[in-house]
């Protein structure tokens, strides 16, 4: 049975380290990505480099990876932000799971990584240099530092985490306030650090805040109500089943009601159902992106690993990786405007189910979306389009 259990391990190790190549020549090839987010990232750490000017890359400032990622673009290429992005996630991932394990197995590690980098959302979403990894990754060393009871640099890393993503502050506060997983702290310690995390995440965010007049209306992106409740909620429960993947989600929600009717659960369980449940409420309420659900995802395949059932972990990850190469949809939207470069408004759907190509077509169609948000007649933009650093030697 043991060597048997060797042999298994190792299978798992190949299967990441062939991931993980995999994700490394994606980043070398990938280019500047196909998010709308990533030039204005860099123009910030431009603007910022050549006069000091403050602007914002979207409603809300990301100060920490619109400097990392501006960074790496300026002086390196697109590898570069690409392979941290890609590294950030993977990292992560481990610093998650030692946070929360107790009695480290590597069966349950290298299969937790397998369920992080099959799934098309957290594999190819992390090959674009945009912030989701940026933030998971501190959030995650943060509640690791947390768990060992390094507590300054625990809200040193929670703030790195909210600097990164705003929306990163309501899981830094829950973390504090309902971790208690190898660590016991009372109610005055816990508000203390919170207060502390608070404050220094804010720091982060006073420019953008002196720019706007000490208003607060840059904390409210927008949001798509032009069609009410309703449309936030198909939206939401569309874009819920893309993410985790349409089959999947049916079999994991089946999964769940078993778990809550357990009478034992594992008792970080209750942690990361509050956690998802934080994510889903914030994702309702701005259903835009479907890498918002980022977190969720990863804090599902954490309960499926802690509760142990190693034939649905293996069902998952193969219908994961049968969702790279063809996808399920059920439903056909009529754009407002339905040419590549517009933003994509959904104004009808209809009942039309039919197999898609996956993931990995997606993922290559996609790298020429760069040309929508650049100009290709300036050297800069030349550069850009092809994936190399953005100075320019004089």
């Amino acid at each position: 049975m043991k060597f048997k259990s060797v042999i298994s391990n190792n299978t798992y190790l190949s299967i990441i380290i062939i991931l993980i190549i995999f994700g490394i020549y994606l980043s070398f090839i990938g280019g500047y990505g196909s998010d709308e987010d990533t030039l204005p990232m860099i123009y910030v750490f431009e603007r910022r480099l050549f006069d000091g000017a403050f602007v914002s890359s979207r409603f809300t400032s990301y100060p920490i990876p619109e400097i990392g990622i501006g960074f790496l673009a300026y002086y390196l290429g697109s590898w570069a932000t690409n392979l941290a992005t890609f590294f950030f996630h993977i990292i992560g991932l481990m610093l998650i799971y030692f946070s929360l394990e107790k009695k480290y197995e590597l069966e349950r590690l290298y299969l937790f990584l397998i369920l992080g980098l099959s799934s098309p959302v957290l594999f190819f979403d992390n090959l674009e240099p945009i912030d989701y990894s940026w933030a998971f990754f501190f959030f995650s060393l943060g509640l690791f530092f947390y768990k060992k009871k390094f507590f300054e640099l625990a809200i040193l890393m929670f703030a790195f985490s909210v600097g990164c993503r705003l929306n990163f502050i309501i899981f830094v506060m829950l973390s504090i306030i309902f971790f208690k997983h190898n660590i016991d702290i009372g109610r005055n310690k816990k508000i203390i650090l919170c207060i502390c995390t608070f404050v220094i995440s804010g720091l982060f965010y006073l420019p953008v805040w002196f720019d706007n007049s000490f208003s607060l209306n840059w904390i409210s992106a927008a949001r798509p109500t032009d069609q009410g409740f309703i449309g936030l909620l198909a939206r939401f429960s569309y874009k819920t089943w893309l993410a985790i993947g349409i089959i999947q989600f049916f079999i994991l929600i089946i999964y769940f009601y078993k778990i809550f009717n357990l009478k034992k659960q594992v008792v970080v369980t209750n942690f990361l159902n509050i956690l998802i449940v934080a994510n889903l409420f914030l994702f309702l309420y701005i259903p835009a992106e479907i890498s918002y659900l980022q977190p969720a995802i990863i804090f599902v395949y954490l309960i499926l690993i802690f509760n142990y059932n190693k034939n649905l972990i293996l069902i998952i990850i193969l219908l994961n990786f049968l969702n790279w190469a063809i996808d399920i949809k059920f439903l056909k939207f009529n754009y407002v405007d339905n040419s590549k470069c517009a933003a994509k408004n959904a104004i009808s759907v209809s009942f039309d189910p039919k197999i898609t190509k996956g993931a990995i077509y997606n993922y290559f169609e996609t790298r020429k979306n760069i040309n929508c948000w650049i100009n290709d007649k300036t050297e800069r933009g030349k550069r850009i389009l092809k994936g190399q650093s953005i100075k320019i030697s004089k």
